[in-house]
């Protein structure tokens, strides 16, 4: 009678263990791209894409499927253009709603929650790489607490100011 519920309890703590494990993998792993990243390197015969994302799967492959990691960049001129695009508040209810106006201030037609671009940047600016892993979870009753269809989207963040390369005469 105590057996299943003891075994649950067993089986549940590994579980979110091995993911809590999976979790410090990701974190280090984009630490380690953001640090690639940050100095410009390049691998030869390739693209910075490749180059951070080959670092960051790298770090992970002992314990993460690498193929499975999705790593996304967005850069920023500085701090402060991480904010939202300005814009006016008709009703004021401090939140943008359709149709209020606002400045586009990355020229991509739509509004958006920061003022970055799509990529790694350049010397000095700021970049913000996050990277993402669905991670299964296969006990039962920890599964409907702590994931959404038997999956937790595991997800890792780092902010950094990339070096001033390319401006040094």
């Amino acid at each position: 009678m105590i057996a299943p519920v003891l075994l649950l309890f067993v089986f549940g703590t590994i579980e979110v263990g091995l993911m809590m494990a999976a979790q410090h993998v990701l974190d280090d792993a984009v630490f380690m791209g953001s640090r690639t990243s940050k100095t410009g390197y390049v691998a030869s015969t390739s693209t910075q894409t490749a180059t951070v994302a080959a670092a960051i799967r790298k770090a992970a492959q002992a314990y993460l499927d690498p193929t499975k990691i999705i790593v996304t960049s967005t850069s920023y001129a500085d701090y402060s253009s991480i904010n939202p695009e300005p814009f006016t508040d008709t009703n004021k209810n401090g939140v943008r709603d359709a149709g209020e106006a606002y400045t586009d201030v990355n020229g991509n037609g739509s509004y958006d929650d920061g003022k970055g671009s799509a990529g790694y940047g350049t010397g000095g600016q700021i970049v913000v790489f996050t990277a993402t892993y669905n991670w299964p979870v296969h006990t039962p009753m920890i599964a409907d607490l702590i994931a959404t269809k038997g999956v937790r989207t595991l997800s890792a963040r780092a902010v950094v100011r990339n070096e001033p390369y390319g401006t040094m005469p």
